[in-house]
């Protein structure tokens, strides 16, 4: 190996916790009048997520995964900056503008925004860690600074305490739902810097799950093998669209916290999750989400609390679908007066779905109907029981998606 050309490593954190409050009127009728800007980069976050998801669920045995590629894209869009032009030009085309400057400016606007939102609700973080034996080029330092990076010297030399470092300050943007995610024997000596980036989202329903109605019940695995799983219950008018392109059902979740939602797309027969994936990944999701409308009738839905946790490699996964060149191309713009290249991309992700905060609470409605109006429609039954997709969107960005499959 050239001795000019350091190993970089990427790191991406994400952690996430959902739990469950009654709403009140006034976000309810916030979250109806919603308006969204969508935007060319939505798109391509979109599918990009879809795309990693998809190679991510093919490759491992667990199909139960959680990944936030959109901490992933804002580091790419990041290290675009200082690579070279080969790395550029594919960065460019999957960040999501023919001209890479202004895909890292939109990715730059982003990352300012959302570490700007209540920590509280959601936290992004991202950290520059340069080896004491090199210093970043000027240009890079500013654009990293620009992103709202925090930028330290680490010694590499020492694993145990660099690694220490890290994880004490992942375990501290996560709220401890990930604390080691780095360990002192993956840190060599030869590293010249790593790229660290931490999503954490605690984000409470709108619209109660309450505790006491969940109940065990059948959650087909495949057709004809069922497990029991706890379900949750809830009873309420949602935003929902049958898709006839994915062949699924897709339904919106909404939370309290304002521009947040989950969606949970669910396939239309028990084996249709690969399908499904396979749809999303050519065409991401938001063409579907931007056409859910409301039901006119309360909808009967089940859906199974879940926590899962997911160590990825995306090394393979990027090279999969089509981001090969950073890991090829030296990259001149990141530490100055030395080429570097990435040795390793990986990401640890958590997410825990139950009815946490759901006790004391009661959500409260009245309806006004013309005199004559018909009796009430049937409520529409969906059952959440077998293998779906999800996502966590704030506005119409992708920011967490995950597969279940029991």
């Amino acid at each position: 190996m050239d001795k000019m050309i350091k190993l970089m490593v990427f790191l991406v954190v994400a952690g996430v916790t959902l739990a469950q409050e009654y709403g009140e009127d006034e976000l309810e009728i916030e979250h109806l009048l919603r308006q969204y800007t969508r935007t060319p980069v939505d798109d391509s976050i979109d599918v990009f997520t879809m795309k990693v998801l998809k190679a991510a669920y093919e490759s491992r045995e667990d199909k139960n995964v959680v990944s936030s590629p959109l901490g992933l894209m804002m580091l790419l869009s990041l290290y675009e900056r200082a690579a070279g032009p080969a790395a550029k030009e594919e960065l460019a085309r999957f960040l999501g503008e023919a001209d890479a400057k202004q895909s890292s400016e939109w990715y730059k606007d982003l990352s300012v925004t959302l570490s700007e939102l209540e920590p509280q609700q959601l936290a992004v973080a991202h950290k520059i860690a340069v080896s004491d034996k090199y210093v970043l080029d000027e240009q890079f330092a500013a654009a990293a600074r620009a992103y709202r990076s925090e930028l330290d010297s680490v010694d590499f030399s020492k694993p145990m305490e660099a690694a220490a470092l890290i994880n004490q300050w992942a375990a501290e943007k996560t709220k401890g739902l990930i604390k080691e995610p780095v360990s002192a024997d993956s840190l060599t000596p030869d590293i010249a810097a790593a790229l660290f980036n931490v999503i954490y989202f605690n984000g409470h329903w709108n619209v109660p799950f309450k505790a006491e109605d969940t109940k065990e019940k059948n959650f087909y695995v495949s057709r004809g093998v069922a497990v029991k799983k706890p379900m949750m219950h809830l009873r309420h008018s949602l935003y929902f669209r049958k898709s006839k392109e994915l062949r699924a059902r897709v339904i919106e979740l909404p939370y309290k916290e304002k521009g947040f939602r989950m969606v949970v797309v669910l396939p239309d027969h028990v084996d249709g999750l690969p399908s499904v994936l396979k749809k999303a990944a050519q065409k991401g999701l938001l063409s579907d989400v931007s056409r859910l409308s409301p039901t006119g009738r309360d909808v009967e839905f089940d859906m199974p609390k879940f926590e899962v946790r997911t160590k990825l490699d995306f090394k393979n996964i990027l090279s999969k679908i089509g981001v090969s060149q950073i890991f090829e191309e030296p990259a001149p713009g990141l530490v100055k007066n030395t080429p570097v290249k990435v040795s390793k991309v990986f990401q640890e992700a958590f997410i825990k779905v139950d009815e946490k905060g759901a006790t004391a609470s009661a959500f409260t409605g009245m309806f006004l109907v013309p005199p004559m109006a018909p009796p009430p429609r049937e409520p529409l039954k969906l059952m959440v029981d077998h293998p779906f997709l999800y996502a966590i969107l704030y506005r119409d960005t992708v920011v967490f998606a995950g597969t279940y499959s029991g």
